[in-house]
């Protein structure tokens, strides 16, 4: 294991830090071209995924890392992002290659990282590259910083259209959490998405008080409100959804709503949120600024494929972060679509998890008001929704973004 640079250098320490994990040192001369004086590059040559670790960890601050692939390295650098985004989600992480080579590409998107840089191919355009992923990776880390001060941890399941699926699956997501929980701890399911009042539907609930009624109330949203307002189901899970006769997206103050979820951070261990972009984009992007993660619903058809690519040009454009955000991909059926690889490729999101399942049992479970874990827990969408949950952390939720930096953006551009 061998270093490039010299951590001693006070200069160095002035601007960003990048790790380049690669066997060739060709590739620190490159980066260090396009990146000028504003990145200091660290060269570490070593296949062991461990080593790397140790050093990511020892590292007083580490902005971004980037990885090379080679046909006998593919796989370990594959495990290596994967170990990234599991423990150090928040640095982002950027494939190399000397050959644009389809399945480097898809070991490393698939895994988390961000982009894929080719030797050669890519030398006019790598400024810019480098560029674009430090804004999407640093446009809302200090909202998140302060949403990670609080001790509720906020999930947003989020759709690019209106479809019952989403909050379906937001449920699942948010009773797997409830599972999780320690004595004293709470849980809470806020349904926003289209068609409304889906989730209280599908879990036999039938509420007094809305997710709107909650929104107005919000500043004056405690304990007392809860207990006395808040609907609840058989789990302990605490649910609001919007009033089943809606028949359009209700209108509210997207103020008051990242109010609310800014009072139930305060008020709840987990708070899971379903929604679709018939939201404003405000909203969008005030739950996204606030999550720890971002679960983007969508499944193997080109129109809602073509409808995703719209909502994350959208937020592209409104300067928002992705690197909080992963890919799931429901009711899969192979070679009836894209496959799941080639949307996280065509995206550039990681692969949260792919879900299929026995269609009649969905149904039934949907019209009988029963979660698919009481019905048929061996269906196979119980064990996805399972596995990307604990994707997400687990019960201690995903780590924190490191404190004390200035984000990428503002350094880069300053």
């Amino acid at each position: 294991m061998t270093s490039a640079m010299d951590a001693k250098s006070t200069p160095e320490q002035d601007k960003l830090q990048a790790l380049v994990v690669a066997d060739d040192p060709v590739y620190l001369d490159w980066l260090r071209n396009a990146g000028g004086d504003r990145i200091a590059f660290t060269l570490l040559q070593t296949h062991d995924v461990e080593q790397v670790m140790d050093a990511v960890d020892a590292a007083p601050q580490l902005d971004l890392l980037l990885c090379e692939f080679t046909r006998p390295t593919a796989g370990q650098r594959a495990a290596l992002v994967a170990r990234m985004q599991e423990q150090n989600w928040q640095v982002p992480v950027i494939g190399l290659g000397a050959e644009d080579n389809t399945d480097w590409v898809l070991a490393a998107m698939r895994t988390g990282a961000r982009d894929f840089f080719v030797l050669g191919r890519d030398d006019a355009t790598l400024p810019g590259q480098l560029s674009r992923v430090v804004q999407r990776s640093s446009a809302a880390r200090s909202v998140r910083s302060a949403a990670n001060a609080r001790a509720g941890r906020l999930y947003t399941v989020l759709g690019s259209q209106p479809d019952e699926a989403i909050a379906f699956f937001a449920e699942h997501v948010a009773l797997t959490l409830n599972d999780t929980l320690k004595k004293g701890e709470r849980a809470i399911l806020l349904d926003l998405a289209m068609p409304a009042g889906a989730a209280a539907i599908f879990m036999n609930i039938n509420p007094t008080y809305s997710v709107l009624d909650a929104i107005r109330d919000g500043y004056r949203c405690d304990e007392t409100l809860v207990d006395a307002a808040f609907s609840r189901h058989g789990s302990g899970l605490y649910v609001l959804s919007l009033p089943e006769d809606r028949l359009a997206a209700p209108m509210y103050e997207v103020s008051e709503l990242l109010e609310l979820i800014d009072v139930l951070g305060k008020l709840f261990q987990y708070i899971v949120v379903a929604t679709d972009a018939q939201m404003a984009v405000e909203g969008v992007t005030g739950l996204m600024d606030r999550s720890q993660r971002v679960l983007l619903y969508s499944d193997q058809s080109i129109l809602k494929s073509r409808h995703t690519r719209h909502l994350l040009s959208a937020l592209e454009q409104e300067n928002c972060s992705t690197e909080h955000v992963s890919l799931v991909i429901d009711n899969y059926r192979r070679r009836l679509g894209l496959e799941p690889e080639k949307l996280s490729e065509m995206f550039r999101l990681p692969l949260a998890g792919v879900l299929t399942n026995d269609s009649d049992n969905r149904s039934l479970a949907m019209n009988s008001g029963e979660p698919m874990f009481s019905l048929v827990r061996k269906d196979p969408f119980c064990t996805a929704v399972r596995d990307i949950v604990a994707g997400l952390g687990g019960s201690s939720g995903p780590e924190a973004p490191r404190q004390g930096r200035r984000g990428l953006l503002g350094r880069l551009t300053s």
